[in-house]
């Protein structure tokens, strides 16, 4: 079977779970987009009570959430049970069985990763973005196409923290409390980079580059890009994903199997 065809069995197989009890799903899917189209309402009244966030507009920081929205959702739907999965596995003595598999095991657990609750994230994500492009008055450009390149590379952003929490599962095993230490970082990105100060903003770029998530792109599609600050953007997160990954071959050495 092809790597395609793998991929392709494993979101049939994650999605059949996830039918198996339909009205779990849905009100799951449905309670997910509620709460994320929480932040936008509050933005809104926030917008129409105050000044607003420096330099945003309402529907410049409604694309900046909903590009937020998009990228969070993607990493939902398509990694975040990776470390879930490791997690469990090492902690209960079974992550032996995919190191059987006939394929790379990261490969592997990347393709039986999906999280289709995931989805509803997504689909307020574009949303937002829908609507708050209209609004700007905004064009399909090459601002636009760098824009969506930008939102690729948060993608691997997201892939890249979500590979080295499981490589570092080896290693402490109770790593759970680093996927919530991931989540609480997060939050850092539900604001533009532009409002904190130079020491946290360097760190959010380039230690570890969140700003990708949202900062980037928006300002890309709002204000145009340089070759500079494409590279300031890109880079970190290239040398994040290369680490994430060299981590979790070292780990992966280590890993003595569940019988020690």
């Amino acid at each position: 079977m092809t790597r395609a065809g793998i991929f392709k069995k494993g979101m049939q197989l994650t999605l059949s779970q996830d039918m198996a009890y339909k009205w779990n799903f849905l009100i799951t899917v449905i309670a997910t987009m509620f709460k994320d189209f929480i932040g936008p309402l509050i933005i809104i009244l926030i917008y129409t009570s105050t000044s607003g966030i420096p330099g945003w507009s309402l529907y410049e920081f409604l694309l900046f959430q909903g590009t937020l929205t998009l990228v969070f959702g993607f990493g939902h739907f398509a990694f975040v049970q990776i470390p879930a999965k490791v997690i469990s596995g090492v902690r209960r003595g079974t992550f032996d069985k995919y190191l059987l598999k006939p394929v790379d095991t990261l490969f592997y657990l990347t393709a039986i990763a999906t999280d289709w609750d995931g989805l509803g994230q997504v689909a307020v994500g574009l949303a937002l973005i829908i609507f708050a492009f209209i609004k700007l008055n905004l064009a399909i450009s090459l601002n636009f196409w760098i824009y969506v390149l930008l939102i690729l590379v948060a993608f691997i952003f997201q892939y890249a923290i979500m590979v080295l929490i499981s490589a570092l599962t080896f290693l402490i095993v109770q790593s759970w409390a680093l996927l919530d230490l991931f989540f609480k970082i997060s939050d850092f990105a539900r604001y533009p980079s532009s409002v904190y100060g130079v020491g946290l903003r360097f760190m959010l770029t380039f230690f570890f580059p969140i700003a990708i998530s949202a900062y980037y792109p928006s300002i890309v599609l709002i204000n145009g890009f340089s070759i500079k600050l494409l590279l300031e953007a890109v880079i970190p997160v290239f040398v994040f994903f290369i680490l994430s990954l060299y981590v979790w071959k070292l780990a992966m050495r280590k890993y003595t199997s569940a019988g020690g």
